[in-house]
């Protein structure tokens, strides 16, 4: 076991119970060993060796099953927080990657450049050019716009109002062929401490540097918006955002970690252990997984847990309902985890094992007196053992099946969650861009003056083609009149048809003409669109107004947004590598917006859950589902917008991102054990004067077989099997009698013997004797060894005897009239050489057809 998971066991409070439990267990297998030793030795020499390969068995099963018990519980963690580390850096190099591109193209705006060559715009103009401009990207504080000598032409924030600036960014700006990141104190932003600022060289139409352009990001603000997302109600961890070095620049809670603190990580490690301020914690770093190619400043993304907190049992009900039915939950976790299956398989066997013992020790003790009455009181005291131990490891694999369900539900929910914040995030953008665009002077200019000249055409289809090769994940662009005509258009991957000439619908137009300022944009229905090729997307649309009349709508533009590439892009780039996960965004009523595989396609349905439908904005969810026949674990998150889009800026749009995770592959269906009624036992027999039946389970029925015929319950494994193995005689056995001679039994499967379905081959095989030699018979399972009473015995009736020649006789077990019926070897072995078939289905109808079934048979 890995040391520092050894370090955490001991805050793991189901680990140290089940360790616990498990030594009892221990100690009661030697004190039961020791005592058959002493009272029995005899008798019990033919189980000891048995029970002591079975305690064997389970010590080693033990080590395995707390070491797999401990990793789980820590891999619940471990996902947790590597999670949202992941997001916690992903998400702000994302953002950050939208500024670069921000500063790069607003250095090219023609009236910047106007107003720094003395073009005739005043200061005034040109910030409030700027102001319209952050109030669309409202992730900036401050625009400045600085001379190649560090003058101040234009600033926003009148409260740190400069003249001048003698930071060495402009300097670099100037000398730089791209944009500049810089993270630090700067005079440029006087009282902050650290300020996050992208700079570009703004140029003339000759390429000479005509200034710098400074846009100061609000980075306090956006990580604070980052932690707030990704809280947890009564979270005790922390999450930090780190430089290259592991210093702190951003925390969730600076009381507990502030900032410039310096902290030992480990990114390539799957976690760590760190003490601080005398706690130890478990923590992850993550590197950015970058986007377009961009990886940010070298940030990590940091989150951090107190181990206490970590592994705190949660309260009644707080684990969720999805893990909350046990036996779906153990085959759940089975199918999720291989080991958890091959532990369950091994704990089965042990316990399978152990029962066939006691089975074997109950027949071979029967109706004894003195040492063999002492080992059936071993034999008792080792079933209940056997219980104790079922009954542990079965809380233990529940406990272990709820931790990995709840994490892998957890994990799912939390890419959900990622997949619909990088969707919001990226279409805030796209609303932005396009009320940005439209205050571009060219376009108003010429929609203002009426009537639309060839030239004048091309001239728009210019800037539209510069914009749409700087942004790309459009992939169209169109400028319209104010009649919804299309004037000028892109195509970004020259496979659209032609768009100018064709007019908007109606509708669209409406809502265009009726917009009220600059702020306001609206957006078509997630559809099939002509300017999309007929495939469905999003279209953002802001109004085009007057140059001299604002209040005037001479036209607007349009952006067609790559939704089939976008959308797939978004999706797969968050979701996690394993087998066969996929993931889409859809509507409420389950419309498909974009899906990572090729079914459904978008506008096709996906059923989702009421409750999925039904979550609020921002909320998430995570189940079992079934989908197409399969079981599925879900999880999915309805958008909550950002900022203000979505939020304050009247657009309603509610998008899920959904996670699925299907938990079989089509044909992998294990075979389920049959559901039997629980066999309630009622005799009055006294110990040693009644007859005693050995008891087995047959699918969903039990059968009994007078204990003084069987020989013992051998292990499946032994038989040999010929040909296909699923006829009558299924293979025969080597069986080595009292007196040491080898027999080869032949083994018959009760259930074509007795016309039932055919069941796999599993279970054991019970070695009779019949007056004609051995005969084994392939049962399903044990039940146990009882004592009847004389008067609950019943001889069939004479009539019947002809008819049911396998059948001995017919016992009453309990107070509801249930009938159990006892096989007769002899008439069994008989009925084979004939080759007849018994027909139970046929004795059933009988039985049931008489309300009182003991009363119309002889006594025995």
């Amino acid at each position: 076991m890995d040391t520092k998971l050894e370090r955490l066991i001991p805050a793991m409070r189901n680990v140290a119970r089940c360790e616990k439990a498990m030594g009892d267990l221990e100690f009661t297998w030697h004190l039961i060993e020791t005592t058959a030793k002493m009272i029995c030795p005899v008798e019990a020499k033919n189980i000891l060796p048995t029970m002591s390969a079975t305690r064997e068995e389970f010590a080693r099963l033990e080590q395995r099953l707390v070491a797999v018990l401990a990793r789980e519980n820590l891999n619940k963690i471990v996902l947790d927080i590597a999670s949202r580390a992941q997001i916690v850096v992903d998400i702000i190099v994302r953002n950050l990657y939208e500024r670069t591109a921000d500063v790069g193209f607003l250095a090219t705006d023609t009236e910047i450049r106007r107003y720094i060559s003395g073009g005739g715009l005043s200061r005034e103009a040109i910030e409030a050019r700027l102001s319209e401009y952050i109030a669309k990207y409202s992730v900036y504080d401050e625009i400045l716009i600085l001379s190649p000598q560090g003058e101040v032409l234009a600033q926003l924030d009148r409260s740190r109002a400069l003249a001048r600036s003698a930071d060495p960014l402009i300097a670099q700006t100037l000398a730089a062929g791209s944009y500049v990141e810089t993270f630090r104190g700067s005079d440029l932003r006087p009282g902050v401490q650290r300020a996050l600022i992208y700079s570009r060289r703004i140029e003339g139409d000759d390429g000479a540097a005509l200034g710098v352009l400074c846009l100061c990001f609000r980075f306090e603000d956006e990580m604070a918006g980052i932690f707030r997302e990704l809280r947890r109600p009564q979270d005790r961890s922390v999450m930090l955002l780190l430089d290259s070095d592991g210093g702190v620049i951003a925390s969730s809670d600076e009381d507990h970690v502030p900032l410039g603190k310096r902290l030992e990580v480990a990114p390539e490690q799957p976690f760590d252990i760190l003490d601080l301020g005398g706690r130890e914690y478990v923590a992850k770093t993550c590197v950015t997984a970058g986007y377009q190619g961009y990886r940010g400043p070298g940030w990590l993304g940091h989150v951090m847990i107190p181990v206490e907190a970590a592994f705190r049992e949660p309260a009644r009900g707080e684990a969720g309902a999805a893990a909350g039915e046990s036996s779906r939950t153990m085959q759940t976790a089975d199918l999720l985890v291989e080991e958890l299956r091959d532990v369950t398989g091994q704990a089965d066997s042990i316990n399978r094992s152990l029962r066939r013992v006691v089975w074997n020790g109950q027949v071979m003790s029967g109706g004894g007196q003195g040492d063999l009455v002492r080992l059936k009181a071993v034999l008792q005291r080792v079933s209940e053992t056997g219980e104790n131990m079922r009954r542990v490891f079965s809380d233990a694999m529940h406990n272990l099946s709820s931790t990995v369900l709840s994490s892998s539900l957890q994990d799912l929910q939390s890419v959900s969650r990622l997949m619909v914040d990088i969707m919001d995030r990226n279409l805030y953008e796209r609303a932005n861009d396009c009320r940005w665009w439209a205050l571009t002077p060219e376009l108003a200019a010429v929609l203002a003056g009426g009537r639309v000249s060839e030239e004048q055409a091309q001239r728009m289809t210019a800037i539209l083609e510069y914009i749409n090769g700087l942004y790309t994940v459009y992939a169209r662009l169109f400028v319209h009149d104010a009649g919804g005509r299309i004037v000028a258009a892109t195509d970004l991957h020259h496979n659209l048809p032609p768009a100018v000439g064709q007019v908007l619908p109606q509708s669209t137009l409406a809502q265009v003409m009726r917009l009220e300022s600059t702020r306001d944009y609206c957006v078509s229905p997630f559809a099939p669109s002509p300017l999309y090729g007929d495939r469905p997307t999003y279209i953002y649309h802001a109004a085009i107004r007057h140059p001299e009349e604002p209040q005037r709508i001479v036209g607007g533009i349009g952006i067609v947004f790559d939704s089939e590439h976008e959308f797939r892009a978004m999706l797969g780039g968050a979701l996690p590598a394993r087998a066969g996960i996929w993931a889409a965004f859809c509507n409420r009523q389950g419309g498909v917006i974009s899906c990572t595989q090729g079914e459904p396609a978008p506008g096709e349905r996906l059923a989702l859950e009421p409750e999925v439908a039904a979550l609020a904005a921002g909320a998430g969810h995570a189940a079992i589902v079934s989908l197409g026949g399969r079981p599925h674990l879900l999880g999915a998150t309805v958008s909550a917008g950002y900022r203000e889009f979505k939020k304050q800026d009247g657009y309603v749009n509610d998008v899920l991102g959904v996670v699925l995770l299907p938990l079989t592959v089509p044909g992998e269906t294990a075979a389920a054990e049959p559901a039997r009624k629980a066999l309630e036992f009622e005799s009055s027999a006294r110990a040693g004067k009644g007859e005693e039946y050995a008891v087995v389970a047959l699918g969903e029925r039990y059968l009994a077989i007078a204990a003084r015929h069987v020989l013992e319950a051998a292990e499946l494994t032994r038989l040999q099997s010929f040909g296909a193995g699923n006829g009558q005689v299924v293979g025969i056995l080597p069986y080595t009698s009292a007196e040491g001679r080898l027999n080869y039994v032949p083994v018959v499967s009760a259930n074509d013997f007795l016309g039932l379905p055919p069941q796999p081959n599993r279970g054991y095989i019970i070695v009779m004797q019949s007056a004609h030699g051995l005969l084994g018979l392939l049962v399903d399972d044990l039940h146990q060894v009882v004592e009847f009473d004389g008067q609950d015995i019943w001889r069939l009736p004479e009539l019947m005897t002809p008819r049911y020649p396998w059948i001995a006789r017919l016992i009453n077990v309990g107070s509801q009239g249930d009938t159990l019926v006892a096989i007769e070897p002899d008439g069994m072995y008989q009925m084979l050489r004939e080759r007849i078939k018994a027909d139970l289905a046929d004795l059933e109808k009988r039985l049931h057809a008489d309300a009182a079934p003991a009363e119309a048979a002889i006594a025995a």
